[in-house]
């Protein structure tokens, strides 16, 4: 099966199709991105196991689709790499437990300030359920949010639905958000607790710090409740001009992952899941898109599943601060597990 990428930005009528015959470049750092163009599929932390790769290729072609003309879709298969195998097979709710009592006591120690803590959960999907259908399905039941899929032999396939944008924009300005908090949307009135108002101060004040070596003419609207499907977050958006557009890897290399996927102090939080949390994080939680000529379109990878024939592996996570309680995190993470189930639904 031949490396794709396909996309739909947020309230988008349209699809983007890229293929390519040629295997992606392996990008072992996020600096090696600097003066690159092409699709960027980047894990949670690039390792030998778990490189970023690079859509480049000279063979490569682009496609605009109209979402609602499938004809077109040849480029996506009716069929799935093989299996996934179990690593473990499930995130039970004993695991969550477990790693929640161990970075819960980092937090109460003071060693961090955050910790995300994610996990993962395998389900079945329905028989007649295709990438092309889910992938469909997604651009419908979820207008607000960036939808992709995408594979290759070293990724596999992934299907996201993110509410989360880490760089868009070009020479008329970028933009980055902060994103925390998460709660059932009831309206855009609704309360939010202390703690997600202090988890969101978090990624707001690393994001503002982590612009200025970089930008210039940075502004920042928020934070305010935005909706995303059945579920609310806590929303500050930056806009600010690059002082050099070829360096956008090195950008990336500094700044990603933030602490609304990882935690604070950033360094250290990172060494701390890697070696800490129940499963291997891979590409949940890391970012994909378009890249080039001064230009980025790229999300952060959050609502995701890989797929495979006859089972998908779901992700989700959330962010822990000393004041966490266990139930009400486990319960955050069911709540975002079920933006992926419902694609997996024959209804």
């Amino acid at each position: 099966m031949e490396p794709f990428f396909v996309y739909r930005e947020p309230f988008e009528k349209v699809c983007h199709c890229y293929t390519q015959p040629e295997p992606p470049a392996v990008i072992r750092q996020l600096s090696e991105l600097d003066g690159r163009e092409g699709f960027v599929i980047a894990p949670f932390s690039c390792s030998t196991d778990c490189p970023a790769c690079l859509l480049d290729g000279q063979g490569g072609a682009l496609r605009h689709l109209p979402l609602d003309n499938s004809n077109g879709f040849e480029a996506i298969p009716d069929w799935q790499p093989d299996d996934l195998t179990a690593e473990p097979a499930d995130c039970t709710r004993a695991h969550y437990h477990a790693d929640f009592i161990r970075f819960h006591s980092e937090l109460e120690a003071g060693t961090y300030r955050k910790l995300v803590l994610a996990r993962s959960a395998v389900e079945h999907k329905a028989g007649t359920l295709t990438p092309r259908t889910v992938f469909l399905k997604a651009c419908e039941r979820y207008p607000r949010s960036y939808i992709a899929l995408f594979y290759t032999a070293q990724t596999g396939m992934w299907l996201i639905a993110s509410p989360e944008i880490l760089l868009r924009g070009g020479a008329e300005g970028y933009q980055t958000m902060a994103l925390a908090g998460t709660m059932r949307y009831e309206g855009a009135d609704r309360a939010w607790s202390a703690k997600d108002r202090e988890e969101q101060r978090l990624v707001a004040d690393y994001i503002r710090a982590g612009l200025q070596p970089f930008a210039d003419g940075i502004a920042e609207n928020g934070p305010y409740t935005a909706r995303a499907a059945h579920l609310a977050h806590l929303r500050t958006d930056f806009h600010f001009r690059f002082r050099d557009t070829l360096r956008l890897g090195s950008f990336l290399s500094a700044f990603h992952p933030t602490p609304a996927v990882c935690g604070m102090p950033k360094e250290a939080a990172c060494r701390f899941i890697l070696r800490s949390e129940h499963l291997s994080r891979s590409y949940y939680s890391g970012f994909s898109g378009r890249i080039g000529d001064g230009r980025a379109m790229l999300y952060v990878t959050l609502r995701c599943m890989q797929l495979s024939r006859t089972v998908c592996r779901l992700y989700a996570g959330g962010g822990l601060l000393k004041e966490s309680i266990e139930e009400n995190e486990w319960q955050e993470t069911e709540a975002k597990l079920d933006t992926m189930r419902q694609l997996l639904r024959s209804d």
